[in-house]
């Protein structure tokens, strides 16, 4: 509808604005991937629809998360935003034609790539970013519209520094900006948000098992060494 704001950005959107650089690029398409597929878990976990059970230990004071990340699906009833709903569905089938417990660590490998295609197709309709196909000798690119992604950095800058909100959504944002080693495009060090819990993870203070999800998703993000 003409003179309608636009849609808000749900995660998975809002990882690969911010992925693209100003060449059309990302640093590497792996780690990318990965991440963006941890971006729609993240998403689902925030509609409690799934969550994922890591293994947790503790050594002084400090919590570690290991394992596969086993996926426990809480409700799936469509959520309203369509790619959600898809995903939900898939993941239902998954489940109950898996001879084992779907993994975090699995599903990443298995949808890395689906999950960026989905979402830089729904960033270039909207017009978020710009295609220039592969040719011959030129690579194809996805360039970012530069205001959008300006405005969504300086978001993510603010979390980090405490002068802006911080909700559930930012969080695991600003945690899959430093799993994919975005730190240091952003020009970010450390958080400065004042409200720090025991475990070093800023505000808001999140319900166990949604902490746990986004840490146990976080850590399958591959590093570009790796």
């Amino acid at each position: 509808m003409a003179g309608s704001p636009p849609q808000p950005l749900s995660l998975p959107e809002e990882f690969v604005l911010l992925s693209h650089l100003e060449t059309g690029r990302v640093h590497e398409t792996k780690q990318t991937s990965y991440a963006c597929a941890a971006a729609e878990l993240g998403e689902l976990a925030l509609r409690r629809a799934l969550l994922v059970r890591p293994r947790k230990t503790r050594k002084l004071g400090i919590e570690f998360y290991g394992g596969p990340g086993e996926m426990e699906l809480l409700d799936p009833e469509p959520t309203g935003l369509g790619w959600a709903d898809a995903l939900l569905a898939e993941l239902v089938q998954a489940t109950a034609t898996a001879p084992k417990p779907v993994t975090a660590r699995r599903w990443l490998r298995r949808r890395g790539s689906a999950a960026l295609s989905l979402h830089r197709a729904a960033l270039t309709e909207r017009g978020l970013l710009h295609h220039r196909p592969g040719a011959l000798f030129r690579k194809e690119r996805y360039y970012p519209e530069r205001g959008a992604r300006d405005a969504l950095i300086n978001v993510v800058r603010a979390a980090y520094d405490g002068r802006g909100p911080l909700d559930a959504h930012l969080l695991f944002l600003c945690q899959l900006v430093e799993s994919a080693q975005l730190k240091r495009d952003f020009g970010l060090t450390r958080w400065r948000h004042q409200h720090i819990d025991s475990s070093r993870v800023p505000a808001p203070r999140l319900p166990e098992d949604l902490r746990d999800t986004f840490n146990a998703l976080r850590t399958h993000v591959p590093s570009r060494e790796e």
